[in-house]
């Protein structure tokens, strides 16, 4: 996901990710630095580069759909679906179609500097998208996760072989995921049936990593 680094000029990436004429961002406060430590694991030193490097490429303070798809495209990133769990993921709070400093942070702090149960909680919010208008609905269905596979799998290639074991299809692996994680087999993996399952079990989810 070097592509997200860029996208806020992490590592000095060159495209315009602004709107025209959009009003330029509001100061990034001391009170905002606080709250943004208290809820990282970046330090206050950080998170003003950060702001720096974010309001260079993105004048708005906003990373809106549109501009995420071209550079992400730009990136390598094709595959329309995943684009569109990534932006989700990032997108929390609300879901309105822009991508805010503070989701840049949070999620990004997550990504690399998270607990393991940071990680695999954005990993869940990912490919929970299948409410209306791709809002998260607390729990993933066979078909959640059957997108995902197979978006990945045309993408990455070698997705089908988890810790030395090879499944013929995407389905195949899907089901192996729901036979680890499903407890209760009421065919829904919820937040905590995730957590749970992979850490019993690690490299069934191997084949979700997205990060």
């Amino acid at each position: 996901l070097q592509f997200l680094y860029l996208i806020a000029g992490v590592q000095g990436a060159q495209c315009p990710m602004g709107q025209q004429g959009s009003a330029p961002a509001a100061p990034l406060t001391e009170a905002d630095v606080e709250h943004l430590a208290a809820h990282s694991h970046y330090r206050a030193q950080e998170i003003e580069q950060l702001h720096k490097q974010f309001i260079s490429e993105v004048p708005s303070g906003f990373i809106p759909r549109g501009s995420f798809d071209k550079l992400a495209e730009l990136m390598g990133i094709r595959e329309g679906h995943v684009r569109e769990l990534v932006f989700n993921a990032f997108d929390t709070d609300p879901k309105d179609g822009f991508i805010s400093f503070y989701e840049f942070v949070v999620s990004m702090s997550a990504m690399t500097r998270g607990t393991p149960d940071e990680k695999l909680g954005l990993a869940f919010r990912l490919y929970d998208t299948g409410g209306p208008d791709g809002r998260p609905r607390g729990f993933l269905t066979k078909e959640d996760l059957l997108r995902v596979t197979t978006s990945l799998s045309g993408m990455l290639g070698d997705l089908l072989t988890v810790n030395g074991t090879m499944y013929s299809s995407p389905a195949d692996l899907v089901d192996a995921i729901f036979h680890e994680m499903d407890v209760n087999r009421d065919g829904k993996i919820t937040l905590q049936e995730y957590v749970a399952g992979a850490k019993r079990d690690p490299a069934i989810v191997q084949g979700l990593a997205l990060f």
